[in-house]
């Protein structure tokens, strides 16, 4: 009588495949949380950024609005452009306009923080993500799904910010290839 007892190879084999397969799900999975964890992050930033620039802005009230006390009951009707922004929607401020005293003005401001998004958000600094930063009192939508600034004409007080960072592994845009850093972009609007 010939009875064999503990495991066979095959047996072992099949055991240490299936407790590989886990293992490298479990990598997979924690890869992928890291990153989603940065993503989280960065529009975190992005957000708390934003939200900075706007009360910059709430600050220095008189360099944006057309009409504003005492000559008028409130502030309304936005500038088209300003020392903050073209009628494009594009920057009129760089990190230069941040002095190394305290800064006085909204251009001095603006560029200090400027100094701080390139600090903070990954590949900011770049032209191509610097050319996705909006900042414009009326944004609107072209047919081609671009965000942009209206131009002027605009009488209200509502403003819009966009910034844009970089992120790897294709996070942000789904037309790029994955070895390439996709661009993420973060817009908010608020009233002023």
């Amino acid at each position: 009588m010939n009875t064999n007892k503990g495991f066979s190879l095959i047996e072992v084999l099949v055991t240490l495949l299936l407790t590989t397969v886990g293992i490298l799900g479990m990598v997979v999975l924690q890869n992928k949380g890291i990153q989603y964890t940065q993503d989280a992050v960065n529009r975190d930033n992005a957000a708390s950024l934003a939200n900075d620039l706007i009360e910059i802005m709430r600050a220095h009230k008189n360099d944006l609005f057309e009409k504003k006390p005492p000559v008028h009951l409130t502030y309304s009707e936005l500038k088209s452009a300003s020392d903050l922004y073209t009628a494009t929607g594009g920057l009129s401020f760089s990190t230069s306009d941040c002095p190394s005293t305290p800064p006085q003005t909204l251009k001095e401001h603006a560029g200090c923080w400027l100094n701080r998004v390139e600090n903070t958000l990954p590949g900011s600094s770049t032209s191509d993500v610097k050319s996705k930063f909006k900042l414009c009192p009326s944004f609107d939508i072209s047919e081609k799904g671009i965000p942009q600034c209206a131009g002027s004409g605009y009488k209200g007080s509502t403003f819009t910010v966009q910034l844009a960072w970089e992120a790897r592994d294709n996070l942000c845009d789904s037309e790029k290839d994955i070895n390439e850093p996709s661009i993420c972009i973060y817009t908010t609007r608020a009233e002023l």
